[in-house]
């Protein structure tokens, strides 16, 4: 309650306490039978309970709220008008209660702001200012979570892997248009794949697609010239396709790492071709690379003895009879060329 109210309360009670005394004589409270007491002190109960419960309903319904006009809506007051409510004693009784109620009145204050304020001696609270009550905040009010898509850049070499297992997969279920997309897409992030390159070339060599199957293969050849495996994959498609020449060609060259399938495959094109000198030089490197090969001896013997070198094309072929490698019938075409070759040495 504020200072202002309390002033006004005290004023009030003076006044009211003033009107009392002059309105208020002393009850003279005949004197009644014995036989009447209970009932009318029964009677006098019920009254005083009812009366409290009455203002105590009042006191709980009404709302204490300023109500705030212009002066000139309201007229000007200059008298405060005491109400009060008389309380009921009960003389020479054990249960005596005194309900002694009192209402201030309305006043206007110096801010021509109609008031009202309604007060009680009794244990009657103005309802007090509200405080905010503090809930707790659960985890989601209280933390806005923003998800955030970050945009991961891979390495090409991880593109390249994830259309490799792609490809893979699609050629699992025989989807092979799947999988040549995914080997051009792998050769998009890694051009050095040679297994891949070779994968694609046998797909598209798969869809009679020759040209593009020799012009992938070419391009892996241009991009590493030593690459042994591009070279023997374009030999064998054009070998296929019945071109000798151009796969001579394409393995004319000799990469520094050849292998022996590398030079037999080139030997025996340039035998096949008569290209002897192609020929020699691709033996001359199998039996060093591998000396105790049967195969290796005879090629090189029925090189030279096209070159028509009878004497060295004797001593190789008695060289790759005593060697392991050779078939029946390779064996029996040695026997034959040393029977005919020392005839003529005898002729000779």
């Amino acid at each position: 309650m504020s200072a202002t109210n309390k002033a006004l309360l005290n004023i009030t009670k003076k006044d009211t306490d003033a009107g009392f005394k002059k309105s208020i004589s002393p009850a003279n409270v005949p004197n009644i039978e014995s036989r009447f007491k209970a009932s009318f002190f029964f009677a006098i109960g019920v009254l005083s309970s009812l009366s409290l419960i009455g203002w105590a309903t009042l006191n709980n319904s009404a709302e204490v709220s300023p109500v705030l006009t212009t002066s000139s809506e309201i007229p000007t007051i200059s008298k405060i008008d005491a109400l009060s409510v008389p309380s009921i004693a009960l003389a020479n009784s054990p249960t005596q209660k005194s309900s002694a109620k009192e209402v201030s009145a309305i006043y206007i204050d110096n801010s021509d702001k109609l008031s009202v304020v309604i007060a009680a001696n009794t244990n009657v609270a103005l309802p007090a200012t509200k405080q905010p009550s503090v809930i707790p905040k659960t985890p989601r009010e209280e933390v806005s979570q923003e998800f955030q898509v970050e945009e991961v850049e891979l390495l090409p070499s991880e593109l390249a892997q994830k259309s490799r297992d792609a490809a893979k997969k699609a050629l699992d279920r025989s989807d092979f248009k799947e999988a040549t997309k995914e080997y051009y897409t792998v050769l998009k992030y890694q051009p050095n794949d040679e297994e891949s390159r070779k994968k694609l070339a046998a797909l598209l060599y798969g869809k009679r697609d020759v040209t593009e199957a020799a012009a992938i293969l070419q391009q892996g050849i241009k991009l590493d010239n030593d690459s042994v495996n591009l070279r023997l994959a374009l030999a064998s498609l054009l070998q296929k396709e019945k071109q000798p020449e151009a796969a001579l060609s394409v393995l004319e060259y000799i990469p520094l790492d050849a292998s022996v399938d590398y030079l037999a495959t080139r030997g025996g094109l340039a035998q096949k071709l008569k290209l002897m000198d192609l020929a020699n030089e691709s033996y001359q490197m199998l039996v060093k690379k591998e000396p105790d090969n049967g195969r290796w001896w005879l090629g090189l013997a029925i090189v030279y003895e096209r070159e028509a070198k009878t004497e060295q094309a004797y001593d190789t072929y008695q060289t790759a009879l005593i060697k392991p490698g050779l078939s029946r019938s390779s064996l029996v075409f040695v026997r034959d060329r040393i029977k005919l070759l020392a005839t003529m040495k005898g002729n000779e």
